[in-house]
């Protein structure tokens, strides 16, 4: 074979990789645009949802718990609002706080629920209906203790002095306490109470309480 007859055959092979390559690159680059394509129409046609509580991280549905109304007991701007619909009546919390539904059932939506719970491993507030079949309440907390601590809270605008329940380990720096207030509108009852280890914990008996009471303090009718 001649030298040009070489030539001729190793270019036609040359062609032909380079060609092969050629149509292999577009081929690859047509279905990647293919599935991008199908990305993006199912981003567009999927419902989005924006969490807006924390409470979702501690296994709660986040529908009912932020409420757009205005809560006229709540005077701090980084609080979250929960409104319940069931017994009409909304609550204010700090961010950190956790709310979930102790209903028993618990509610298909935790705005009609009767038992809810806002807490942080320091204190509580449990608000639920003042109904007898309702189990959201502690045994024996509201009961007359003459030897309990007593208390002056103002939820909804309105004073009550209560007393409660006690016990602590002051020498480890530990203490709980627990209140119970019967509403004079006769639908809710909410319960309260802190729980605190002054000597390991991150914050003292005195500044639990007052947070506690602020929580509390924010409890009004929602219309």
């Amino acid at each position: 074979m001649s030298k040009k007859a070489i030539w001729i055959v190793v270019a036609c092979i040359l062609v032909a990789i380079i060609l092969g390559a050629g149509i292999y690159a577009g081929v690859k680059y047509y279905h990647k645009k293919q599935d991008q394509k199908k990305t993006d129409e199912a981003k567009t046609s999927s419902p989005t949802s924006t969490v807006t509580n924390n409470s979702t991280t501690a296994g709660t549905s986040s529908t009912g718990v932020v409420s757009e109304r205005s809560n006229p007991g709540n005077t701090h701007a980084d609080w979250l609002t929960y409104a319940n619909f069931l017994t009409s009546y909304m609550i204010s919390y700090p961010a950190d706080a956790k709310i979930e539904d102790l209903s028993n059932p618990k509610a298909a939506d935790i705005a009609h629920s009767k038992c809810i719970k806002i807490s942080t491993d320091n204190y509580y507030v449990l608000v639920g209906s003042a109904d007898t079949s309702n189990t959201c309440f502690r045994t024996g907390v509201g009961d007359d203790w003459s030897t309990g601590p007593t208390e002056t809270v103002a939820p909804a605008g309105a004073n009550y002095t209560i007393t409660g329940m006690h016990n602590e380990a002051a020498s480890a720096g530990y203490y709980n306490d627990f209140f119970l207030i019967n509403l004079l509108d006769g639908v809710n009852k909410i319960e309260y109470g802190i729980s605190v280890n002054e000597k390991y914990g991150t914050i003292t008996k005195a500044a639990a309480t007052d947070l506690v009471h602020q929580i509390v303090t924010t409890y009004n009718p929602a219309e």
